[in-house]
This record gives structure tokens, C-alpha cells and sequence, in this order.
């Protein structure tokens, strides 16, 4: 039953990071997803219902993934999250696209949950910062809210530059916590 769920979220995903919702059709998800297109009803009950489905799937995959990379230093937990989100993103290339297709749209009543968990991964990076000005890691005037916003737009950007991942995540991390000043 699941295999078949993850198959054809894994084959809308993919359609979906080339076209825009409304160029994409059920029938083509069935095919690509190869099953009839009766089993996609009978796992979503529309295009709209699937759609939502591998946002949220996507998003609570990559929650997972952040929570479960933990370390009770600040500067270790900042350097698990790049590593970790970059790594997503660039594993997920797919989701990514749909993602960030999207994300001007979170808002809407049928992705608001989808919208609250994209602030959850920020609210995890807020938490990490905070820490860190609490141990003294990390300056006391760090404005938390616009660094993360920043952080989430290097790791953004660069995916889509096709960066190997290891080395955006160091890049990032050491830009971070040492500068670009010799």
C-alpha cells in the first residue's frame, strides 16, 4: 500500500518540478507512476489532495531529518543543520523545485499546514542561533531572524547552482562563523 503512495508521489514530484500545476494531469501521474489511474483516487482524491500530500510528505521528511541531527553545541548543531538541509535539498532536487515553486503560495488555507513547517525548520534554526548567544558562541546582538533568513537563502541558491553539497556546507558554515576577512 505504501510503495504504491510513494510511487506516485515520487512520480508527481517529479512532474510537478517540471511543470506548473495546472499543465499536469492525473493521467500522466498514472503512467509515469505506472498504476491505473482508479489506484491514484484511491489514494487521493484529487490532483489538489496529492499535491498537498508531497508538500507535506516532503517537509515532514525533511523535518525528520534536521531534528535527528543534534549535538549539545551550538556551533556542532549549526553546522549539523547546513550540512543536513543541503544535503536534503540537493538529494531531493525535485522536491526542491516544487517547493520552491510554491513557496509564495504557503499561505493559502489548503498549505497553511505546509506553511507551518516551513517555519518549523526555521524556528529549529532560531532555536540553534539562540542557543548559541546563550553560551556565547555567537554575538550578543545577532539579528536571529534576518541571519536565518539568509542561511536559508545561501542554501537555496547554491542548490540551484549545483554545488557539490559537502563543499556548500563548509563554505556556508565557515563564511558563517569566520567571515571572508583574512
Amino acid at each position: 500500500m505504501f510503495v504504491k503512495r510513494d510511487s506516485i508521489l515520487g512520480a508527481a514530484t517529479e512532474l510537478f518540478s517540471k511543470r506548473p500545476y495546472h499543465m499536469v494531469v492525473m493521467d500522466d501521474i498514472a503512467k509515469r507512476a505506472r498504476v491505473a489511474k482508479g489506484t491514484l483516487y484511491n489514494h487521493f482524491r484529487s490532483k489538489e489532495d496529492l499535491y498537498v500530500a508531497l508538500l507535506q510528505d516532503g517537509l515532514d521528511n525533511l523535518l525528520m531529518r534536521l531534528k535527528a541531527e543534534s549535538s549539545e553545541n551550538a556551533i556542532e548543531n549549526l553546522k549539523l543543520f547546513i550540512n543536513s538541509l543541503a544535503a536534503f535539498f540537493s538529494e531531493k532536487k525535485d522536491f526542491f523545485e516544487v517547493l520552491r515553486r510554491e513557496e509564495g503560495k504557503l499561505l493559502s488555507n489548503k498549505l497553511k499546514n505546509c506553511y507551518e513547517k516551513t517555519c518549523s525548520v526555521k524556528d529549529l534554526l532560531h532555536s540553534i542561533l539562540n542557543k548559541g548567544v546563550s553560551e556565547g558562541h555567537f554575538r550578543k546582538d545577532l539579528d536571529i531572524q534576518t541571519i536565518s533568513e539568509v542561511i536559508l537563502g545561501m542554501i537555496k541558491s547554491a542548490i540551484s547552482g549545483n554545488i557539490e553539497t559537502k563543499r556548500l556546507s563548509k563554505t556556508i558554515f565557515d563564511m558563517l562563523l569566520y567571515g571572508i576577512k583574512t
